[in-house]
């Protein structure tokens, strides 16, 4: 299967916060003819505060043959203050060409710590590949759902291979991964 990716930096650039409320991803043609087209946004924190930014990742599966040449998203945001996404500290890293043994890895590692003084149960961390100039090449995710927590002061890496068909198209394409960006959040729910 042929599938189109998008991966976007989404900002608040308001002055209240905001819910990324939906997203459609629309492929097109060289004639401007719709291929195909997705409304399912994933890899994102869904509540900014002024100023925050999330990462957001899209895709469409296109017929065989199919030859896209351009593409359009839209993000709509909405006025909610019913959850915040509290955002906890992150360093990156990035780690290309690891041999283990038979294989070799490219691995992005996001590592996060609880600077709070509770334990913080279903963190989310995205990461996101990107080049020297800041363009966004792959987006992985995880996350501890709601059955684990990180305790006060402690921190957990994250660790996220990069798929090898991804890094094929890299290096056929002259596209060199330079860094990783990450954040952490958890979704709370106002009072």
């Amino acid at each position: 299967s042929t599938y189109g990716y998008l991966f976007a930096k989404v900002e608040n650039v308001g002055d209240k916060p905001i819910k990324l409320n939906a997203g459609v991803l629309e492929i097109y043609d060289a004639n401007g003819d719709a291929l195909t087209s997705s409304d399912y946004v994933y890899n994102c924190a869904r509540y900014l505060q002024p100023g925050e930014y999330t990462y957001a990742q899209m895709y469409a599966q296109l017929e065989e043959g199919a030859a896209p040449s351009d593409y359009m998203v839209t993000f709509t945001g909405k006025s909610d203050s019913d959850y915040t996404d509290v955002r906890l500290p992150v360093t990156t890293d990035l780690k290309l060409n690891v041999e283990d043994g038979w294989w070799i890895h490219n691995y992005m590692y996001a590592t996060v710590t609880n600077n709070t003084d509770a334990d913080v149960y279903g963190i989310n961390v995205v990461l996101a590949l990107l080049d020297a100039e800041g363009n966004i090449l792959y987006m992985d995710a995880d996350s501890l759902y709601s059955e684990r927590a990180l305790t006060p002061g402690s921190s957990m890496i994250i660790r996220k291979d990069i798929p090898s068909a991804f890094i094929e198209y890299f290096t056929a394409n002259g596209i060199v991964p330079a860094s990783v960006d990450a954040f952490a959040y958890v979704e709370v729910a106002n009072d």
